[in-house]
């Protein structure tokens, strides 16, 4: 790719990946536009690890803001602030509140992915002129006959193409991901070689950001009425058999064992339905967990075919799981999704995605409709 006269627009995090991914532009000539997303913080003060914590995002703290700022300067980049907390707030927070009033368990990153940083942020790089828009996601790209073809990243352990199916080729078009080709410490090692020492100790923000704690139950608790958006009711196996009340189906998810409420069983007693219609919470044990098909919602194939029935892909459920062999079929609107070994815990609302090796083909929302 020349990267003569050519403008990129970069996400900055004030992280290491986004910052060597600046780096690495800017040595391979590109001219750079640094830009920080400003997102949306559960407005609430919390005391954790034994000190008083005012709302911030673990995304976008004024510490990251800080030390992108820095990073940027010391880059001889341009720097913007973005306020995007109100759009935040609408698309990815609010979803995330309404699908679990739906019973589902959302994965709010996939969606930040589609509508924030591949969404605003892609409109804001056309906005500024710019060639690209680059961020320090670990991914690949490869272009073939005028087709990009999005690939999972060398490093295994970080790869992050199972958020970006909903990507198309327009958009793979005007990307960069600069660090796929790196694994983490190449990376770490990359950033002490220009010069970025002050990341050498900062820590990564983990779990979802826009609430401070590491489950989202209290979350759910801080903006979830109870009546309106929930209500009590009982707990059964699937034959019927009454085992006690729950709380309120959003405080459970499937493959839940622990806090579930029900005591004195012989054998262990996990989730495994959320019947929202009833609702009713249906629990059993471990092998009633495992299915072995799945239809999918709101699909999306980043080369905008659809994909072959007869193909055999490799198929991921949750954002760390292991890969899983299966077939897709198109029924309407949605898409059947069937496994060769039966899947553990699947849970309505999370992302499904394929592959054909190490290209991502496209993915959707799991469904139980």
């Amino acid at each position: 790719m020349n990267s003569q006269k050519k403008k990129v627009l970069i996400g900055m995090s004030g992280g290491v990946d986004s910052s060597v991914a600046a780096a690495l532009l800017i040595e391979k000539g590109y001219e750079c536009i640094g830009i920080y997303m400003n997102l949306w913080a559960d407005p609430v003060e919390v005391d954790l690890d034994e000190r008083k914590k005012f709302p911030q995002n673990k995304c976008c703290s004024i510490e990251s803001l800080i030390f992108a700022r820095s990073i940027c300067q010391k880059l001889g980049m341009p720097f913007y602030s973005l306020n995007l907390e109100q759009k935040f707030k609408e698309q990815v927070v609010d979803n995330f509140l309404d699908e679990h009033r739906a019973g589902n368990t959302p994965n709010p990153c996939v969606r930040c992915n589609k509508t924030i940083k591949f969404g605003e942020l892609f409109r804001k790089m056309e906005e500024l002129g710019c060639d690209y828009l680059a961020t320090g996601h670990y991914a690949t790209l490869k272009e073939e006959d005028g087709r990009v073809s999005l690939l999972r990243g060398v490093d295994d352990t970080k790869d992050q193409t199972y958020f970006l199916y909903n990507l198309n080729q327009n958009k793979l078009k005007k990307l960069i991901f600069p660090i796929g080709e790196y694994n983490k410490t190449e990376v770490k090692e990359l950033a002490k070689k220009y010069g970025l020492k002050e990341l050498e100790n900062k820590k990564e923000s983990q779990g979802v950001c826009f609430y401070p704690e590491k489950l989202y139950f209290p979350f759910l608790g801080r903006h979830l009425k109870a009546k309106q958006d929930y209500k009590e009711g009982k707990i059964q196996t699937k034959d019927g058999e009454e085992m006690g009340d729950h709380k309120g189906l959003p405080f459970y998810t499937i493959g839940q064992r622990k806090g579930i409420g029900v005591g004195g069983q012989e054998n262990p007693v996990y989730v495994n339905k959320i019947d929202k219609i009833k609702n009713v919470l249906i629990v059993g044990n471990e092998e009633e967990l495992y299915s072995d098909e799945v239809l999918l919602r709101d699909a999306n194939f980043l080369t905008g075919e659809e994909p072959s029935t007869s193909e055999v892909f490799d198929i991921k459920i949750r954002t760390h799981g292991k890969l899983a062999k299966g077939t897709i079929t198109k029924e309407g609107k949605l898409y059947r999704v069937k496994f060769k070994e039966a899947q553990r815990a699947i849970m309505a609302g999370q992302s499904l995605v394929l592959y054909r090796g190490k290209e991502l083909i496209g993915g959707g929302i799991m469904t139980m409709e």
